[in-house]
């Protein structure tokens, strides 16, 4: 840190009276530098040991997450753009100071949540522990536009906070976008109790129609979720537990009872399995994700662990096990931890680990010591941004580096499509894996982690589903030229799929204009000898090879007309169109028309 003139004795006075009274030394730094402000300050450690530490509990008592940013910030106004450029003994101070206020916050600031959920605030910050730091979760009740509506709102928050001791994010923003698009749609909506039947139907319909930033529509199940949520508050108000306090006309009935969604499942985006030519090409480019990423890839690839319990792997995590080749890693499961509580298991889960893998994360825990300890955390991955550089690591700029270089080597999935990734999908691609190596679906359920085979099976359904999609009509297109549409192939089991596969080959299933998909069970086919039933038949499969024969077909079938057509008016007769024998030769027609125009512009139908 360069040297600064010193301060004259008028600053000095107003300095010390800053430090004194914990004041902004920003007036100083302003005429004098930062620089100069810091020599002055360092003459008297003690006052400025007390001055940071007030400093640091003026930014506590504003629930405010401390770092030596905003410390700086509060001295300064003002930050140099790293810390080594400050003195090495200010620096020390500073990051004590920090250090010591975030152990005050993580006590302080979740034990005070209580004090923020009161229905008289209109702004909550609430903190919640994530490893060694804290995470804010801001609830902006000013963001629900009707006074009214926001209030009766605000205590079923605080009603849900007392039973569950948080509350959902999720849950708030999307009661928000429904209170609001409600509000728009109905000016005469002062309390939940002015809702009616066709509010509700007028709402729904509007959620409907809207649209995202990206210009997408909401998803059902996001609109599930909002009026679902407008549901539960609706009971609330009704019920017994409601707020004494709350200065609003109680509901008498649910009119929210009227909306019931269905299989919401469906329609919720199941996680995507990474394809094996996109694993590919990420291992083909993995040296060029920095050290730690690319140790965070492997760790993710190998042992299909979650977000959070990589992320808060800690320093003892690496165990020696009686196997060659491979060692163990100790994690705890976040996600399962209370429920393990209650079943008397302990917080650790092990599985196996590669042992090349387990020796980079060995050499990594060994490298990170020193910071660790400076730290006074145990957890290996730290987030090393300015400012944050004792916190758990932040997973964008690992999905970032990621998502970098698919799109600067255009990885593509077999559509073409430049592949989205997402951390999630690490996870289920060694589930699908695992399950088509043989495991069962106990070695899957101890291998993720799950207290039970249920969400296992889940896995299993999905990779079934898979793997009979493999017998598809794109399947049929590649081998015979045909096309089997998804209801002709619906009703066929993944056996099955693959027992017509083996006519289709022996050329059992071979008719006059194609191949015929009408199950054996179903018995045989009552219009065999009838060319015209077998036309408009929906379990024929035809294709390009039989072009020339259709085409064949549509023009004897437009001479036919045409002769016809010369004998009615041979007979004198204009309304021949109208005749039953007509029309049946005329529909015939129209079906050769249509099958040769599809299989011209499709290849097949």
């Amino acid at each position: 840190m360069s040297k600064a003139k010193p301060l004259t004795a008028e600053q000095c006075e107003a300095a010390r009276e800053a430090m004194l009274t914990g004041h902004s030394l920003s007036k100083i730094s302003r005429c004098a530098g930062v620089v100069a402000a810091i020599e002055y300050m360092l003459k008297d450690i003690r006052l400025l040991e007390t001055y940071l530490q007030r400093m640091a509990s003026a930014i506590t008592q504003k629930r405010e997450q401390i770092s030596h940013s905003a410390l700086l910030l509060s001295m300064f106004h003002y930050e140099m753009s790293s810390l080594s450029l400050y003195d090495p003994a200010f620096k020390e101070m500073l990051l004590k100071a920090v250090e010591q206020e975030r152990i005050i916050q993580r006590k302080l600031f979740v034990a005070g949540n209580s004090t923020e959920v009161t229905p008289y605030r209109d702004v909550w910050k609430l903190y919640e522990p994530y490893g060694n730091v804290l995470r804010l979760k801001r609830l902006d009740f000013t963001a629900i536009k009707r006074p009214s509506l926001r209030s009766e709102v605000k205590y079923y928050f605080c009603y849900l906070f007392e039973q569950r001791g948080k509350v959902y994010v999720p849950l708030f923003d999307a009661c928000k976008l429904a209170i609001n698009t409600l509000a728009d749609i109905a000016p005469e909506v002062i309390y939940f109790a002015d809702i009616t039947e066709g509010h509700i139907r007028t709402l729904v319909l509007a959620l409907e129609a809207m649209r995202k930033n990206d210009g997408e529509p909401l998803s059902q199940y996001y609109i599930a979720k909002s009026v679902n949520g407008l549901k539960r508050i609706m009971c609330y108000l009704m019920s017994t537990e409601r707020d004494t306090q709350i200065r609003a006309p109680r509901p008498r009935t649910n009119p929210f009872d009227i909306v019931t969604f269905h299989n919401l499942r469906q329609f919720n985006t199941p996680t995507e399995i990474i394809p094996e030519e996109v694993v590919e090409q990420l291992d083909l480019h993995r040296e060029e994700m920095p050290c730690q990423y690319r140790l965070l890839y492997d760790l993710f690839m190998n042992t299909g662990l979650r977000l959070k319990e990589v992320y808060l792997l800690e320093e003892d995590c690496i165990e020696e096990s009686r196997y060659p080749n491979v060692c163990q890693l100790k994690y705890i499961p976040h996600k399962t931890l209370s429920a393990r509580h209650r079943r008397g298991a302990g917080d650790y889960h092990r599985i196996m680990i590669p042992k090349d893998i387990a020796g980079r994360l060995s050499q990594h825990i060994i490298e990170d010591a020193e910071e660790r300890k400076i730290a006074g955390t145990s957890y290996i991955f730290r987030s090393r941004r300015y400012g944050y550089e004792r916190a758990v690591i932040d997973s964008q700029p690992f999905v970032k580096c990621i998502r970098g270089i698919i799109r600067k080597y255009d990885i593509c999935d077999e559509n073409g499509e430049l592949w989205h990734f997402t951390i999630k999908q690490f996870r289920k691609t060694l589930a699908v894996r695992l399950i088509e190596n043989g495991a069962t679906t106990v070695e899957l359920a101890y291998w993720l982690g799950h207290l039970c085979s249920d969400t296992a099976a889940k896995y299993y359904a999905e990779v079934r589903k898979k793997k009979l999609a493999e017998l598809n009509t794109e399947f049929f297109r590649s081998k015979f030229e045909l096309i089997m549409t998804g209801e002709q192939l619906e009703n066929y089991t993944q056996e099955e799929r693959r027992l017509l596969y083996t006519d289709f080959c022996l050329g059992q299933r071979r008719v006059e204009l194609g191949f015929c998909v009408r199950k054996v069970a179903d018995g045989p086919c009552a219009d065999r000898c009838s060319l015209y039933n077998c036309v408009n038949c929906r379990n024929l499969c035809t294709g390009k090879q039989y072009l020339p024969y259709w085409k064949g077909l549509l023009q004897e079938q437009e001479k036919l007309l045409d002769r016809l057509a010369e004998v009615y008016k041979s007979e004198r007769i204009t309304d021949y169109s109208e005749y039953l024998e007509y029309k049946q030769e005329y529909r015939l027609l129209e079906s050769y028309q249509s099958v040769v125009n599809m299989i011209e512009k499709e290849g097949c139908i």
